[in-house]
């Protein structure tokens, strides 16, 4: 069984590994074994398969103390998770392939409709690029979504998610960003690809737990509130040791031209006040959004729309949350902050760069949970 200190007990190591990875771009070989050997990469794994099948908190509640570790292991751990929870809704013959030589295998890839596919005998063409893969150095299966176009004969196909084997993609090295550099968030890049048919779920009926012969109540929850709920647990985690780094570092700082201690200073008082209240309400958010999640796991699906908008506006508020505290953290910061190497400096870029994700986006989510307070129609391939 799953043991929830497996996660704190790597937590040292995962802290050695943050360096190469920052450094090469890509997350530490080291960081993706301690992840495997610890067993957090099973957490939302089918349980027919040797996984855990665990409810979506313990895999938040994992990812938050990984990040305390290393930023780039716990998104990494959570975006790849993410993908074993989507391919749990697959047809019986591509999870046994999936998971089938081991079920903890790290699924990089994309889930937004980045490229097509086309039907053609047994299976589909796939093409396109999808940028954003988080680990996509690793593992042996990418997934991808698919926006379906009609082929040469002029049959219709739907808009898929697909789980393939990533040696029939192409990585291209992409990931020069601000932030989040340790995740190797590359590019997948298929061009004219065949798939089979059972490595293949519809999109409308995958998002919102409505595939059939799934009964599962864990792949029966809809998608992008769920990934939504996952994206908190690396956000908080992330927030929690910046402000750590941050008390830590001001407890022996003195003011430069006074020689004052820093901690002394009620401006900075309040800065580690506030941030330290948006943390624990953006903390509290993702553990409404776990309660609503596992209430939901007790009906059959489709979730309510207005759940699925109250979800997913938590986890944007909770970010934006988090986001208010580094930024404001990083002001107090003083001007050592301006070096590449300074902990708070790799803080904010990372917080910065993690809160753009689109299933975060403020201004979507927003809409979203305004229109639903005011009755107004949400569409489901939308929320």
């Amino acid at each position: 069984m799953y043991d929830a200190g497996n996660a704190q007990r790597i937590v040292e190591a995962l802290k050695e590994t943050e360096a190469e990875s920052e450094a090469n771009r890509q997350l530490s070989p080291r960081a993706v074994a301690l992840l495997h050997e610890s067993g957090v990469t099973r957490i939302v794994a089918p349980a027919a398969h040797g996984g855990y099948e665990l409810p979506v908190r313990a895999l938040v509640e994992a990812e938050r103390t990984i990040a305390h570790g290393s930023t780039a292991a716990s998104w990494v751990l959570m975006v790849c998770a993410a993908h074993t929870f989507i391919a749990g809704r697959l047809p019986s013959l591509g999870q046994n392939e999936i998971f089938g030589g081991h079920p903890g295998m790290l699924i990089p890839g994309v889930p937004s409709l980045r490229g097509t596919c086309q039907r053609t005998q047994g299976g589909y063409i796939l093409n396109g690029r999808w940028p954003y893969a988080s680990g996509a150095d690793h593992g042996d299966w990418v997934l991808v979504g698919c926006k379906g176009i009609r082929n040469e004969a002029g049959v219709p196909c739907p808009s898929l998610i697909v789980v393939m084997p990533k040696k029939d993609a192409v990585i291209d090295d992409t990931w020069f960003t601000l932030g989040m550099r340790g995740t190797g968030s590359k590019d997948i890049v298929l061009e004219n690809t065949f798939i089979p048919e059972h490595y293949a779920v519809p999109m409308l009926e995958a998002q919102l737990g409505t595939v059939p012969g799934i009964d599962i109540p864990l792949y029966r929850l809809p998608i992008r509130p769920t990934l939504a709920t996952m994206l908190l647990g690396t956000i908080v985690g992330m927030a929690e040791r910046g402000l750590q780094l941050f008390i830590d570092k001001t407890r022996g700082r003195r003011d430069v031209y006074t020689g004052a201690m820093k901690a002394e200073n009620a401006g900075v008082q309040r800065r580690v006040a506030e941030a330290s209240v948006e943390i624990s309400c953006a903390w509290s958010l993702t553990k409404q959004n776990c309660d609503l999640l596992e209430e939901s796991m007790l009906h059959d699906p489709p979730m309510p729309a207005a759940k699925r908008a109250q979800i997913r506006w938590n986890a944007a508020y909770a970010t934006e949350l988090c986001r208010r505290a580094c930024n404001r953290l990083f002001e107090g910061a003083g001007a050592g902050a301006a070096h590449d190497s300074h902990v708070m400096q790799i803080f904010f870029r990372d917080m910065n760069t993690a809160s753009h994700h689109a299933m975060l986006d403020f201004d979507v989510n927003v809409e979203i949970q305004g229109k639903s307070l005011l009755g107004v129609h949400l569409d489901d391939a939308w929320v």
